[in-house]
């Protein structure tokens, strides 16, 4: 995969980190992630990519860090119950905004973006792609780890 399709996403997705949340996070390297493989996110917002290029982005995390998010966004709770929605919901607008801004950052390519999806759960799974290549982008941030999936062909 190339670089020039995934460093939008790194920068798409620092940005808004710091922008909106006013967290800072460092990206670690990049890694071929194991579709098999177990993982412990907690939540992740996919989306679907077509156009010059085929797959999907997920923006996986843990549920603390969605939460500090929430905080930070400055959205009122009224109900602890409506929190784990609001959560997802965040993770979803989250999700859209990384793809859309590093989608038209890659130049001379047609790119669509479908919405957003969430999947949460313990050792929820998702099914990616058959036979493209899955890169993940992870991070780090103060209040916990994220990471950035990109698969395309």
């Amino acid at each position: 995969m190339d670089v020039k399709i995934i460093n939008p996403f790194l920068i798409s997705c620092e940005s808004a980190f710091k922008n909106m949340f006013d967290i800072p996070p460092q990206h670690k390297d990049p890694y071929l992630l194991d579709p098999n493989a177990g993982h412990a996110w907690e939540i992740s917002g996919l989306l679907g990519i077509t156009g010059d290029y085929n797959g999907v982005v997920a923006f996986r995390l843990h549920k603390i860090l969605a939460d500090k998010m929430l905080e930070r966004s400055g959205i009122e709770i009224v109900m602890e119950s409506e929190r784990e929605e609001l959560a997802k919901q965040l993770v979803s607008e989250f999700t859209n905004i990384i793809a859309g801004n590093a989608a038209s950052e890659i130049k001379n390519k047609d790119i669509k973006v479908s919405p957003p999806v969430v999947v949460a759960g313990k050792d929820h799974t998702l099914s990616w792609p058959k036979n493209y290549p899955i890169v993940g982008i992870p991070f780090t941030t103060q209040y916990g780890p994220f990471e950035v999936d990109v698969c395309f062909k």
